[in-house]
């Protein structure tokens, strides 16, 4: 849900993965090495655009995704390129108005600015998130957004599928310049070997500065029989930001950090955090394939302090309906000042 017309309205973006049936799935007849039933790639089938629906204000939808320029065909097959896993909303150029960010499954991820009348351009390529640093498209699947580093850096953290590593592209502030900071900052050497779903940022252990997260699985239960380093359970990832006065900011956590029950493998899909038992450090809960979600209680002693907001919007009901925004302040941006430095969250 966003309101990307800012008239106060939230719309609904769904996005898709692959046109696929249980027909041609078991016509292919997808195996790993020595014959064990597979899940077919991704190649193996057209994408599908998503679909964006505008709030009538009167309780129905209408479908604008052609109006608005959502739709992308592949210029080789003139098919829908989009296979979608991951979305986020983010406004990168800092206009006002919420650009659409989209994962995608081996194929370039899509970024669309918001043109302020309804319609948006995808930009990804020459925005320099379409692809890796050698110009291929990754598995891509969770991603969030942040300024990790207290300053104008907006930082795009991506999870990808096994052998490939999670994408930190950065930019210096609004210009929608990217580039992959991953090894350089030593999170892509940690994430090579995971296949991760669920990725986002978030304040661990109350210093001020935006850790990371991620909630790692494979899709195949026999991997290991035909890939031996990998594994259908692996342990979720906690990555603590230094700073980036060191020449590693993001630092994996061990077992004796954060403790027995986070590092137990698991098939790893969605996750979220929250502060579940309200006492101000962030709680993490983990969505799993073929078992019941893990909740996971924050017990860190650092004796860090906490604030926390309630953001309302102003009422607009008798004002002019262009500068609207949702009562509870979806995609609102606020950013505090304090003696060690300046925080932003959106």
């Amino acid at each position: 849900w966003f309101d990307y017309d800012r008239d106060g309205d939230l719309y609904l973006l769904v996005c898709n993965y692959v046109d696929w049936t249980p027909a041609y799935d078991r016509a292919q007849n997808f195996t790993l090495k020595g014959g064990i039933r597979a899940y077919g790639r991704p190649q193996n089938f057209n994408g599908v655009n998503p679909l964006l629906y505008q709030n009538q204000g009167n309780g129905t939808f209408k479908d604008m995704t052609e109006q608005a320029g959502l739709k992308v065909f592949s210029p080789g097959t003139g098919v829908p390129l989009a296979k979608s896993l991951g979305l986020n909303f983010y406004d990168f150029d800092e206009d006002g108005y919420l650009d659409i960010f989209i994962t995608n499954d081996t194929v370039q991820n899509l970024l669309f600015r918001n043109q302020q009348n309804g319609t948006f351009s995808e930009i990804a390529a020459r925005s320099g998130v379409a692809f890796d640093m050698d110009g291929n498209a990754r598995g891509a699947m969770g991603i969030d957004i942040a300024t990790f580093r207290n300053d104008d850096t907006l930082g795009i953290a991506i999870g990808n599928f096994a052998n490939e590593m999670t994408a930190l592209y950065t930019s210096p502030g609004k210009e929608m310049q990217f580039i992959d900071e991953a090894i350089s900052n030593g999170l892509g050497p940690q994430t090579r070997q995971a296949l991760t779903f669920g990725v986002f940022f978030f304040d661990a252990d109350l210093d001020g500065r935006l850790d990371l997260f991620s909630a790692n699985g494979h899709l195949e239960e026999d991997i290991n029989i035909v890939q031996a380093r990998q594994h259908y359970e692996q342990p979720p990832q906690l990555f603590w930001n230094c700073g980036p006065q060191y020449a590693t900011e993001f630092v994996p956590l061990d077992e004796s950090r954060v403790g027995q029950d986070f590092v137990k493998p698991l098939v790893g899909r969605g996750a979220t955090f929250a502060d579940i038992d309200g006492d101000g450090d962030l709680d993490l809960i983990i969505m799993t394939t073929g078992n019941k979600p893990r909740l996971l209680r924050n017990d860190q002693q650092t004796g860090h302090h906490w604030v926390r907001f309630h953001l309302v919007s102003e009422d607009t009901s008798k004002k002019d309906r262009s500068a609207a925004s949702p009562r509870d302040a979806l995609g609102a941006h606020i950013q505090i000042t304090t003696a060690t430095g300046n925080q932003s969250r959106m």
